[in-house]
């Protein structure tokens, strides 16, 4: 955690052009978004855009700001609107309702982990409240979130699947994450096949998950070799993160159960196979924590069509 003086060193250096900073400035935004807050009109005024995080939770008059910047065009436009989608909900969605008359605008409002429905209504993709997910070993792991085993096998190769997450009903977790706590929310990954294409997985609500029947094969799916091993690791819940704040995709204990998560690449998301709609987002399980490398599965549910989705992503 940065101290006030770090933080205002990072601001000062990155108003002064210096983008490393900035790229720090971001991270420690995403982990305690509150505390950039008195910083921004200096960020403003030195139209610092490049990482739109550092806009996240912006107050309605600095989104106005932004929102006045991008019609302008003062600057980059892709940028501007990136932040814009980062800040206030109600100014945000006015002007991507007015914006996207123009085009799609879907690439920047999913980026801050929301979507603009048909009827101009905001849909949230990603949930306020996030939860560390702690690395432990298999054998001390207790009730696991993810990397225990289903029982079930890969249909492409043959490897037992395991959770990706399982998250029991009846959690006030489940609730913190507005899904619904009578549901066993539960989404699968085959420890091989999932490094090469999206698993897609069906769940019941009572404990029963399966693999889905609308899976595609990639046409690539690794090298024919043997060591693929099961997840060394389990995940198991932890405390709640601060107010906003997510994990990270880098770094060792970054794994994190809701919140937002950190793309290593473009912004994925799945939809779902049965009614064709954005998946929300649900769990973040970060490789530095789950095989000590690097990479990290990115876990999303449709709560309604009871579906499931993982994915990876790597540099």
């Amino acid at each position: 955690m940065l101290t006030e003086d770090e933080l205002n060193a990072l601001v000062t250096a990155g108003c002064g052009g210096d983008e490393d900073a900035v790229w720090q400035l971001a991270e420690a935004v995403a982990a305690e978004p509150g505390r950039v807050a008195p910083h921004r009109e200096r960020l403003l005024d030195a139209r610092v855009f490049s990482r739109s995080e550092i806009w996240r939770g912006a107050d309605g008059p600095t989104t106005r700001a932004l929102v006045e910047l991008a019609d302008s065009a003062d600057g980059n436009q892709y940028l501007l609107r990136e932040c814009v989608a980062e800040g206030d909900p109600d100014v945000a969605r006015e002007a991507f309702v007015r914006w996207r008359e123009s085009g799609d605008v879907g690439a920047h409002t999913r980026a801050a982990g929301w979507e603009l429905e048909p009827s101009g209504e905001r849909r949230e993709l990603v949930a306020r409240q996030a939860f560390e997910l702690l690395a432990v070993d298999a054998e001390e792991a207790g009730e696991a979130l993810f990397g225990h085993g289903s029982g079930q096998h890969c249909p492409w190769c043959g490897m037992e699947l395991a959770y990706a997450l399982d998250l029991p009903s009846g959690s006030a977790v489940a609730r913190a994450l507005a899904l619904p706590t009578d549901d066993h929310v539960q989404v699968l990954a085959c420890p091989r096949c999932t490094d090469f294409g999206t698993i897609l997985s069906e769940y019941d609500g009572a404990g029963g998950c399966r693999w889905s029947t609308k899976n595609e094969r990639p046409e690539w799916n690794g090298p024919v070799l043997d060591g693929w091993d099961p997840y060394p690791t389990r995940l198991v819940l932890g405390p709640a993160r601060p107010a906003d704040g997510s994990g990270t995709a880098w770094h060792e204990g970054g794994s994190t159960l809701g919140g937002r998560p950190e793309w290593i690449q473009d912004p994925e998301y799945p939809h779902c196979p049965r009614c064709g709609r954005t998946m929300r987002f649900l769990s973040m399980n970060d490789g530095a924590d789950v095989w000590g490398g690097e990479g990290c599965l990115y876990v999303f549910a449709d709560p309604e069509c009871r579906t499931g989705a993982v994915l990876y992503q790597q540099s």
